[in-house]
């Protein structure tokens, strides 16, 4: 007998099962590679994290890099604080981002248009996968939030859809 349509268990392709494996290594190692030493241990606890304005996105969100750097190649982990109210205008990413939401519930969808109906909640705990080149958008309804999104460089960086939306000296 086959299952009814809505028990059958959803089959991820391997690629992605592995970028998940890989996202989870990377952050669960991430804490022991990146902060103050602790014997063989590098540590970071999150009242010593120094957070600095993000510069290549609207004024208010704050980040913290905890591993690797963005412009070299491999892997690469940071925090992004963001406020409540807070727009990110619709931009892509030349790589695969994956992105954990650590505290507060924080909004995106997929769109080269913002659009508060293509919104999807993600509270605390969620976890995603933007592709490659993927045209999206955030927002933060109340209260700070705060994801850990990772990366892979030297092909990293941020281009707006609307050039006019990014904040950048050009």
């Amino acid at each position: 007998m086959r299952p009814e349509p809505a028990l059958r268990a959803t089959v991820l392709p391997r690629r992605a099962v592995a970028r998940a494996w890989l996202a989870l290594v990377l952050i669960v190692c991430g804490a022991a590679v990146a902060g103050d030493q602790e014997g063989p241990l590098r540590v970071f606890l999150p009242d010593e994290l120094h957070w600095v304005p993000n510069k290549s996105v609207p004024a208010g969100m704050t980040m913290t890099m905890l591993y690797g750097d963005p412009r070299q190649p491999g892997p690469f982990i940071f925090r992004a604080k963001i406020p409540a109210g807070y727009r990110l205008p619709p931009h892509r990413h030349p790589d695969e981002r994956i992105v954990t939401v650590l505290s507060g519930t924080y909004y995106s969808g997929v769109g080269e248009k913002f659009d508060r109906a293509a919104l999807r909640a993600y509270p605390p705990g969620s976890f995603y996968v933007t592709p490659a080149d993927t045209p999206h958008f955030a927002w933060v309804e109340s209260g700070e939030v705060i994801i850990q999104e990772s990366g892979f460089g030297p092909k990293s960086g941020i281009d707006y859809v609307d050039p006019a939306d990014d904040p950048r000296p050009r």
